[in-house]
Order: C-alpha cells, then structure tokens, then sequence
C-alpha cells in the first residue's frame, strides 16, 4: 500500500517570508530598523534577523513593524555557515557543527545548512559532510546574494542527493541580504496557521511552505495518489524525485501527478517534489512528497 506523506493542509493562507537577513550588528551595511522597514514596506508577514555570530533579541523591534520578527544567527566561525531559526541564544562558536545543531535542537531552534554551492567550486558545504550531520532540518536552495557572487545560487543538486539518501530535509530559499539590492530576491511561502512567531515556525520544522523566486503556488493538494499544484503565474511545472530525475513536464500554471497504484512500479520512487517556472526563469519548489510504502 503506497501513501504520500506531506505536511501540507488544504489552508489557501500564505504568509511570506525572509529568515537570511543582515545588518550593521555584523557585516550589513544598514542598521536594523532600516532593514526592518525595507521589508515592511515590501508587504512581508515575517522576518528573520541572522547576524554572522550574533544573536539579536528582535522582541525590542517588535512595536517598529506589523511583521512577526523571528530570532535568528548565522553560524559562521570555524566552519560551513548554518542558520539557526527561532534561536534563544548565541551558541558555543568553538564546538564542531554537529555539536552546535544538537544544542539549537535541544533548545528547540531550527538548523539549516546555508549556501551549499556558494565559492568558486561549489564546495562551500560539502556533500559528504552534510550526508554526515544529523537532525538538521534543512538547506537553503537559493541563496540570493550568491547571484552577485562566486559560485551557484541554486543547491537542488545536494538536495536531492540528500533526500535520496535518505534525509528528509526541507528547502528554503531566502535573500541573505546584505545590501538594499539583495532585498526580495527569494523568500519562502509558510501555511503558517494564524501567522504567529509560534505557528511560523512549527511549519517550518513541519514543512509546510514552499521557496520561491517570484513564482506564486496558489494550491498545493493531495488527494489519494495524485498530486495537484495550481500556481498563479507559472508557464512549466515538472515534477522531481530520486537523484533529480524529472518525472513529468507539463505546460501552464496547474499541473497533476498520478503516482503508479503498484508497489513494484512505485518502488523506485523515495520522492516527488514540483519545481514551478516562470518568466525569466522565476521558480517556485514545493517540499517533498514522500511514498511510504
């Protein structure tokens, strides 16, 4: 018996979203309430403020903006950089990585591995190494800055890679914004409940959002074995599975998958996650389904 595991409710709710974002308390070139503002006026439900190395308590900023602001910091010494989302403090910079992602989980932050591909060889994080960390909740599979600089942007390969691995890992795609040119690059669409910081980030560990490039998915639904996703402003929706084969192709703004009603047929199927594309190459992706047999 085939099931498709996903943490996707039927709610038509979206709440938008930056968890990647800098400011002068590191190596930003604006201050705080500057940056804050920035992405208040450009009509965002929540923010993340993720200093290299520098834990901000956002509850000081919360009466400057409508938005829900979520702590967060960049892990940067010693190491590949990791996000910790929902963070409570600044953790012990000396420990190994998987040490500092035990110690964000056991207090109850989120961990995601950040730019993957970013550097002249695409090696800013290791495949291997992060197919060796555990308990981590995802990687970020955009990093808008990486767009200005060395390396790719994109990181579906290692995602998909991890996934068929084994991990079951989220994507986020976020800004990391430095500069006011960074801002709205990429963000990530939450089923965030009734928006608040707490709702917010049970759907991020949850996987109940989706990334995006400008691309807007209206539904995403599952029904049985099928697979539905409407988006508002997408020319070609294909569906990705195992190692990022491409199961589908199909032209216009709504597309379905039928998963194969056989166990042998599906077997070889771990996976299934839509990629939607738009003008100028402007891409939303969606979680992964998992088939649990």
């Amino acid at each position: 018996m085939i099931h498709i595991s996903t943490s996707y409710s039927d709610s038509q709710t979206w709440y938008k979203g930056n968890l990647h974002t800098h400011t002068t308390f590191s190596d930003g070139t604006r201050d705080i309430e500057e940056v804050i503002a920035d992405y208040d006026d450009r009509g965002y439900d929540f923010l993340g403020i993720s200093d290299h190395d520098h834990y901000t308590d956002t509850s000081v900023y919360e009466n400057k903006t409508r938005m829900v602001l979520i702590d967060a910091v960049e892990i940067t010494e010693k190491g590949p950089h990791m996000l910790q989302v929902g963070a409570k403090r600044r953790l012990d910079p000396t420990q190994d990585r998987q040490s500092m992602i035990s110690d964000a989980v056991e207090d109850g932050s989120l961990c995601f591995l950040n730019h993957p591909n970013w550097q002249q060889h695409f090696n800013h994080f290791d495949f291997e190494m992060m197919r060796g960390l555990d308990n981590y909740n995802g990687i970020e599979i955009y990093n808008g800055i990486v767009e200005r600089k060395m390396g790719n942007p994109l990181a579906t390969d290692k995602w998909d890679r991890l996934i068929s691995k084994g991990k079951r890992v989220w994507g986020l795609a976020n800004d990391d914004s430095h500069e006011p040119q960074d801002v709205g690059v990429a963000w990530n669409m939450v089923q965030g409940g009734d928006g608040s910081r707490e709702q917010i980030l049970t759907a991020l560990r949850e996987g109940a959002f989706y990334a995006s490039t400008g691309v807007v998915i209206e539904s995403i639904c599952v029904a049985g074995l099928e697979i539905k996703i409407t988006c508002s402003n997408a020319n070609l929706i294909r569906f990705v599975g195992n190692y990022g084969t491409v199961y589908q192709t199909s032209s216009g703004a709504e597309a379905s998958f039928e998963v194969p009603n056989s166990t042998e047929r599906a077997k070889d199927i771990k996976y299934l996650r839509a990629e939607c594309i738009g003008e100028g190459g402007k891409t939303a992706w969606t979680q992964p389904f998992f088939l649990d047999t």
